[in-house]
C-alpha cells in the first residue's frame, strides 16, 4: 500500500518477531497474531479556514443586521402598545360627566401641548422609534366592534404610530399598535340600615337588637359601633382574614369577622367604646358558625375603589350575623294588656337576611342586593271572651275566637341601573352625587285575621220583625218554635296587601347617605279599617244563605265591631297596638324594613374609572 505522495508502503508484522516500529506509522491489528503497520499521510491544509471565513462573513454580517433590525422594530412595537395602552387609560379618565365628543377633542390633540394625550406622552418618553404620532377617536366599545358615533362617548380608541431606523440596513420600518381604554363608572348603596334607629335614639330597637347578637348592651353601645366606620381593604387585610377574596368570595367564621374588625379599629383614635362592645358579641359568637359574607356585602374582590370606602360597623356585623339564613325573632309580650290573650299563641317570626350593600358598575349582577325580608304567622287563642248584648235582639254569647298574625314583608331587591348615568360632583348639595336604583318587590301582605264565633237563643217574634220570616219558614218548616238558636261566624280583617312592583330610587350624596330614600310605605296594622266579613250564618243548626240573614248579621257584627266593651275595642285594638308597637315597628326601624319597598341609601360613587378592553 502507498500514501499518495509519499511512496512509503504498507507493512505487515507477526507478534513474537522484533520490528522496529515505523516513525508516523499506524498499527491495524488483523487477527492471528498479525498487524498491518501503515504510515500516516500529511497534506498541506494550511489556510483552509481563512478561505471558509471569508467566504462565510458576508452572510453572517447579513444575517446578524437583519436580526438587530428586526430586534429593533420590535422593541418600536413593543414601546408602541405600551405607550398606547398608558395613553388611552389617561384619556378613559376624561370620559367624565356625560361630556360629549366635541368637548373631549382638545384632549386628544397631540399639538397641543396641554392636551392630556400630550400630557401622557411626555410622562412616558421612553420609546424606541422616530416620527411619533397618535390618533384618538372617540365612541364606544364592546370588546369587537368600534362605534365612533356614540356620544357622550363610552370609550377612546388610541393608534399609535412610528418608524424604526434601522441600525445597520438601509432605510426605516414602520410599526402601528393600536389600543381601547372604557371609562366606567360605579356606586354603592345599600337596602336598609342598622343604624338610622340607633342614632335617633330610638329605644324600642334595643331588645331585638340584643337578642340579635345575643348580650345585652346598651343603646350607648350601639351607638358606638353606629359612629364606628371601616373599609372593607382593611379588613381584608387583617391577620383574621387575609385577602379580599377570602373575605368577600369564601366563608370567615363570624367570629374571625370580628375579631377583623376589632383589629381595624385598634389603629383608630376614639374606638374604645365600639372595641369594648364587639368584644361582648365576639364573647357569645362561637355558635354563629361560618358565614358567607359575599351574601349580603355585593362588592367584587378587584373592585379597589369599592373596597376603600368607608362602611359603617354596625351595618358590617350586623348584616353578618344575618348572612347564614333566617333569625327567629323572639316574639315580644305581645299580649300585655290585651283581655282574653294570655300567653296563648304559636308560630314563629323570621328575620332573613338584612341591610344589604351591593357596588358595582349600572345594570351588572354585581351591583344587585337583595331587601331583608320578614316572614312569619302567630297563631293566637282567645279565650275569657266577652259576652255580647245586641240590643233589640239578644245577649249572645262568643263561644270561640282565633286569630292569625301573617307578615311577609320585602321580599325583593334593588340594583344600580343606567340611564341616567353615576355623576360624580364634589360632594355638596350644590354638586352632590348622583345614583338611580330600581327596587323590585314581590307581592308583600301585612294581616291579623281574627275568627269568631257568636251565638245564643233568639226569640222567632224578633227574626220575623226583622223581615226573616220567610227564610226562617224555609230552614224550619211553618211551624216555628217561640226560639231558634242562632250562631254567626265573622271574620276581622286588618292590615293590607302590596301586589309589588318597581319603583325608583334617585340617590344624592348628600343627603342620601344619611336620609333614606323611600320606597313603599311603613309596616303599619291601622285600626281605623277593621274590615268585618260573616263567613257562616246557622238558624235552628240549618246553614242560611248569607245574602238572605244581613238584617241578622249587621246587627250582630255592628255590635263586635263598634261596641265599647264589645271584642274589637276590647280585645282587638289593644293588640293590634302591641303588634306596631312592640312587633313589627322596632323590627323594620332596626333595618330599615319598608311594605312593598326599602329604605335606600346611597354609600358612594367613584366615576372615571379607566380599564383596557383590547
Amino acid at each position: 500500500m502507498t500514501c499518495p505522495g509519499d511512496g512509503k508502503a504498507a507493512r505487515i508484522i507477526t507478534y513474537g518477531h522484533e520490528t522496529k516500529p515505523l516513525e508516523g506509522a499506524v498499527d491495524v491489528r488483523l487477527g492471528e497474531g498479525r498487524v498491518v503497520r501503515f504510515p500516516t499521510c500529511r497534506r498541506d491544509e494550511r489556510g483552509a479556514v481563512a478561505v471558509l471565513t471569508a467566504c462565510l462573513l458576508p452572510i453572517v454580517v447579513g444575517v446578524a443586521a437583519i436580526v438587530v433590525d428586526i430586534g429593533m422594530q420590535r422593541v418600536t412595537r413593543t414601546d408602541l402598545q405600551a405607550l398606547a395602552d398608558v395613553v388611552a387609560l389617561d384619556l378613559a379618565r376624561e370620559i367624565t360627566g356625560g361630556r360629549t365628543q366635541a368637548q373631549l377633542a382638545a384632549e386628544g390633540d397631540l399639538s397641543d401641548p396641554g392636551s392630556a394625550v400630550s400630557q401622557s406622552v411626555a410622562r412616558n418618553p421612553d420609546v424606541v422609534g422616530i416620527d411619533l404620532e397618535i390618533d384618538v377617536d372617540w365612541g364606544a366599545w364592546d370588546g369587537e366592534h368600534w362605534d365612533t358615533a356614540v356620544d357622550p362617548p363610552t370609550a377612546v380608541r388610541v393608534t399609535a404610530h412610528a418608524d424604526t431606523d434601522y441600525a445597520i440596513a438601509s432605510g426605516t420600518g414602520e410599526a402601528t399598535r393600536r389600543a381601547y381604554a372604557v371609562a366606567s363608572s360605579s356606586a354603592c348603596y345599600r337596602l336598609g340600615t342598622f343604624v338610622t334607629a340607633v342614632k335617633t335614639g330610638d329605644s324600642s330597637v334595643l331588645g331585638p337588637l340584643n337578642h340579635l347578637f345575643g348580650v345585652n348592651l346598651t343603646l350607648v353601645g350601639y351607638r358606638a359601633l353606629a359612629d364606628a366606620r371601616v373599609n372593607l381593604a382593611d379588613l381584608a387585610a387583617t391577620s383574621a382574614i387575609g385577602s379580599p377574596t377570602a373575605l368577600l368570595t369564601g366563608t370567615v367564621s363570624y367570629t374571625s369577622l370580628l375579631n377583623a374588625v376589632i383589629e381595624v379599629l385598634s389603629n383608630q383614635t376614639g374606638a374604645s367604646a365600639a372595641i369594648s362592645a364587639l368584644r361582648a358579641i365576639v364573647a357569645v359568637s362561637a355558635p354563629v358558625g361560618s358565614i358567607a359574607l359575599g351574601d349580603v356585602l355585593h362588592v367584587s374582590p378587584d373592585d379597589t375603589a369599592a373596597l376603600g370606602i368607608d362602611l359603617n360597623v354596625l351595618d358590617i356585623v350586623g348584616s353578618a350575623r344575618l348572612a347564614n339564613g333566617q333569625h327567629f325573632i323572639e316574639v315580644p309580650n305581645i299580649q300585655a294588656q290585651v283581655p282574653g290573650v294570655g300567653f296563648q299563641f304559636v308560630g314563629s317570626i323570621a328575620l332573613i337576611s338584612a341591610a344589604q350593600l351591593a357596588c358595582g358598575q349600572p345594570n351588572s349582577a354585581q351591583s344587585v342586593a337583595r331587601n331583608a325580608q320578614l316572614q312569619g304567622d302567630l297563631a293566637i287563642t282567645f279565650a275569657n271572651l266577652p259576652s255580647l248584648s245586641v240590643p233589640g235582639l239578644a245577649t249572645l254569647q262568643t263561644s270561640r275566637a282565633t286569630g292569625n298574625f301573617h307578615v311577609s314583608l320585602a321580599d325583593g331587591q334593588g340594583q344600580l341601573i343606567s340611564p341616567p348615568e353615576v355623576h360624580c360632583g364634589d360632594g355638596t348639595s350644590a354638586d352632590p352625587h348622583g345614583m338611580s336604583v330600581a327596587v323590585r318587590t314581590q307581592p308583600a301582605s301585612l294581616m291579623l285575621s281574627t275568627e269568631l264565633e257568636v251565638g245564643g237563643e233568639i226569640r222567632v217574634s224578633i227574626l220575623e220583625d226583622l223581615g226573616l220570616r220567610g227564610l226562617l219558614s224555609g230552614l224550619l218548616g211553618i211551624l216555628l218554635p217561640n226560639k231558634v238558636d242562632v250562631s254567626v261566624k265573622v271574620r276581622l280583617d286588618v292590615g293590607s296587601n302590596h301586589p309589588g312592583g318597581t319603583s325608583v330610587a334617585d340617590l344624592r350624596v348628600p343627603p342620601n347617605d344619611v336620609t333614606p330614600f323611600e320606597t313603599g310605605s311603613t309596616p303599619y296594622l291601622d285600626p281605623r279599617y277593621i274590615v268585618p266579613t260573616v263567613t257562616e250564618v246557622k238558624i235552628g243548626g240549618k246553614s242560611a244563605a248569607l245574602g238572605a240573614a244581613t238584617a241578622l248579621t249587621n246587627a250582630i257584627v255592628n255590635e263586635i265591631v263598634g261596641l265599647e266593651k264589645g271584642f274589637a275595642q276590647k280585645t282587638l285594638l289593644p293588640l293590634i297596638d302591641n303588634f306596631n308597637n312592640n312587633l313589627i315597628g322596632p323590627l323594620a326601624r332596626m333595618v330599615g324594613l319598608r311594605f312593598g319597598g326599602a329604605d335606600v341609601y346611597a354609600v358612594g360613587a367613584v366615576c372615571g374609572q379607566p380599564a383596557l378592553r383590547g
